[in-house]
């Protein structure tokens, strides 16, 4: 039973958290996190660890959380930078959505307000066993046209329209955020020697 309580408690926290980082403005009053905890993929650089930077007094939970949720959304957009450049014709208009973070109003506004992208949250979570049942069905004869069947099956819930304005200010984040691993790679280098 307790447990049970705590879990609807939990929630409830969540949502409170999630209402007060909807609250603070875009780039988080100049509060700016490194959330790759691990390591960057892409491009690889795994000397590359958590930070957070400008924080001040008047930052609160709230902030620490709305510029985590920010800074998966810069990594995204220095991604998307990089299909630019190697694929100049490439034109991109919606990216659609799909498992655990796709279920988050606030951070799919995020993703959609930094990349100046609609985000299409899609009806379902798992896509690997449909396509594999498709890709079968349309063997056997089941499935004349693929595309027309994946229309039976999924559909969008919910769209995220980009904000002008806040993708204006976070263009400016995301040109920093691109600049600041070369600037702060010396130190997690340095925290590592130091800590063998």
């Amino acid at each position: 039973m307790l447990g049970i309580i705590m879990t609807g408690t939990q929630r409830v926290v969540a949502t409170l958290q999630r209402k007060q980082a909807d609250a603070v403005p875009p780039g988080s009053e100049g509060l700016l996190a490194l959330g790759l905890l691990g390591g960057r993929g892409f491009p690889s650089d795994p000397d590359i660890r958590g930070m957070w930077i400008g924080h001040t007094w008047s930052h609160k939970r709230p902030h620490f959380y709305r510029a985590l949720l920010e800074s998966f959304a810069y990594e995204y957009a220095c991604v998307l930078n990089v299909m630019k450049k190697t694929y100049p014709d490439l034109s991109l208009e919606e990216v659609r959505i799909i498992g655990g973070g796709a279920r988050s109003d606030l951070w799919n506004q995020i993703k959609s307000d930094v990349m100046g992208l609609k985000y299409a949250r899609l009806s379902r979570e798992d896509f690997a066993l449909l396509g594999d049942i498709i890709i079968a069905g349309h063997a056997v004869g089941v499935y004349e046209d693929m595309k027309m069947a994946c229309r039976r099956f999924v559909r969008e819930t919910e769209v995220y329209s980009p904000n002008p304005e806040n993708h204006s200010i976070y263009e400016g984040y995301v040109r920093y955020y691109s600049e600041l691993f070369d600037k702060v790679r010396g130190i997690f280098q340095d925290l590592q020697r130091i800590g063998r």
